[in-house]
């Protein structure tokens, strides 16, 4: 079954290889004729004669033909070559007349670009890497959530990626959310001071009087609904067509009064868009965009750094390398070291030999460094190597640093907290064994009522007082005590207790030991 798993794993790894390189052929060859005319074509300028119109139509209501412009340029050879572009519209920017610069092949100047921005198949380009980032991020999620070092690709570079970045499933969707937003809210600020800029560069003033207030509703997070009152603000264009701003400033905040003038600004080909001109219309949304893709790359900054933590604990032994002036000194032992898949589990201890009342509750932590560089740690690393380890005083779970560099000593011994529990579980199971079989050599001579009392206790696990009750039922047998108790090996007896601590402090009898030692001389 386990092979089988592994088998699948493997398959999935390569074929979403196969994938991910496919997509790549393919955003390569949509770009490929574009950006190699643009690189190695020949340069000419062009003059646009006319449009070239595509069967298609703009919508199924108007039926307007989409146009593109047809640009006419000379070779250097001298020959006259007329092209239209590759992209299609229904308004395009370019007019007749206008002149637009051309790359071409001396072997096939029909073949020629319009070195314009829509002219290159960045759309299906990008929609297709879009996919392709989408599925690698996907194919990293994957990794991380069922950390499985198997479903990595077959040239590891997705868990190096990971181990980079200090990725996990809580740090990675943060990085992803980041990784969006913080485009968008450039493309934000971009297009929004574009937007003002135009408006101021190529605007048209004029003058609007305010006609009256309305009043704009709308619904808030919590289902309630809020309003504000607005002045409506008429002005004309210079055809002397009538236009109306919605919503430009708060009447409370505003003193406009119905029939007051302010400055209109409004864009030649687009006047329903016009706006008060006030600085406040133009660059409170760039300036709010450009906060926040600014306070995005800080955040990005603190998160990469790792000097802000967005989960509870980390695991990453590499972040947090500001304790080794601040933190407590303790002590990281290698548990378990697997170069080949990239693990390291390690377990980290208060170190003994230097004295500190910071964390005197801290016992012990241990964590799995998932997608582990060797190179990065200082070359090999076995079980039971001992590095200088740093603990936050106040989080020590979930802030701390190794250093790798500064290596202690090794202890090969070291056991992992699920090896400590499973020896003690074992070591459970022999004293039971061991008690049930002392129980049953004795309870021949012993009252139903203690034999029951005593298998109780063995059943709840209290069998340090089932010990001593036994015991103690066995020393105060009469004399002489039967044959089967006196063939007993009451030298591991003995031990048995000792490994009860009972030695140290008795359940019931505070002097149970005293006298157990007493009747066992006594057996000799």
């Amino acid at each position: 079954m386990i092979n089988s798993i592994d088998m699948t794993t493997s398959f999935v790894s390569w074929f979403l290889s196969v994938i991910v390189l496919v997509l790549i052929f393919l955003t390569g060859y949509i770009m490929l004729n574009s950006v190699s005319l643009l690189i190695t074509g020949e340069k000419a300028q062009g003059i646009v004669v006319g449009m070239d119109s595509s069967s298609h139509s703009s919508t199924d209501t108007t039926k307007a033909p989409l146009l593109t412009p047809l640009v006419e340029f000379v070779t250097s050879e001298g020959e006259h070559i007329k092209v239209h572009g590759r992209s299609y519209s229904l308004k395009p920017s370019s007019q007749t007349g206008d002149e637009i610069k051309v790359a071409y092949e001396k072997s096939n100047p029909k073949n020629a670009q319009l070195l314009l921005w829509r002219e290159f198949p960045i759309g299906p380009a990008g929609l297709v890497l879009g996919f392709t980032v989408v599925l690698i991020l996907m194919w990293m999620g994957g990794i991380l959530i069922s950390n499985d070092h198997k479903l990595d690709d077959p040239f590891h570079l997705l868990p190096n990626l990971i181990a980079h970045f200090h990725l996990n499933p809580v740090r990675f969707p943060v990085l992803i959310i980041l990784f969006f937003a913080i485009p968008a809210c450039m493309l934000g600020t971009y297009v929004t001071s574009q937007r003002g800029i135009d408006m101021l560069k190529n605007g048209i003033k004029t003058i609007g009087y305010v006609t009256g207030t309305e009043r704009i509703y709308s619904k808030s997070n919590d289902g309630k609904t809020i309003s504000g009152v607005f002045p409506m603000i008429t002005f004309k264009d210079a055809s002397d067509k009538s236009y109306n701003i919605h919503g430009s400033t708060t009447k409370p905040l505003s003193r406009l009064k119905t029939g007051d003038q302010v400055e209109v600004i409004y864009l030649a080909n687009n006047p329903n868009k016009g706006v008060v001109n006030t600085w406040s219309e133009f660059w409170i949304p760039p300036l709010f965009f450009g906060f926040v893709t600014v306070a995005l790359f800080c955040l990005l900054f603190l998160v990469l750094s790792g000097h802000k933590s967005i989960v509870p604990a980390t695991g990453d032994p590499e972040i947090h390398e500001d304790l080794k002036t601040s933190g407590v000194y303790a002590i990281a032992i290698v548990i378990k070291a697997n170069p080949k898949t990239r693990y390291l589990r390690y377990r980290i201890e208060m170190d003994t030999q230097i004295a500190t009342t910071k964390l005197a509750d801290f016992v012990a932590l241990e964590r799995d460094f998932s997608f582990w560089i060797p190179s990065r740690t200082g070359g090999e690393i076995k079980k039971g190597d001992q590095f200088r380890a740093y603990l936050d005083s106040l989080k020590p779970l979930e802030k701390f640093y190794i250093d790798f560099n500064q290596r202690l000593g090794s202890n090969r011994n070291v056991k992992s907290k699920t090896e400590e529990v499973n020896e003690v579980e074992e070591e459970e199971i022999v004293i039971i064994r061991k008690l049930t079989n002392l129980l049953t050599k004795s309870s021949p001579y012993l009252s139903p009522e203690n034999v029951s009392e005593i298998q109780t206790l063995l059943n709840e696990d209290n069998l340090s007082l089932a010990f001593e009750m036994l015991v103690t039922r066995i020393i105060n047998l009469p004399r002489p005590l039967p044959t089967t108790l006196l063939k007993l090996d009451w030298e591991d007896i003995l031990q048995l207790g000792i490994q009860l601590e009972l030695d140290e402090l008795a359940e019931d009898d505070p002097e149970f030991w005293k006298k157990f030692q007493t009747f066992k001389t006594g057996l000799n």
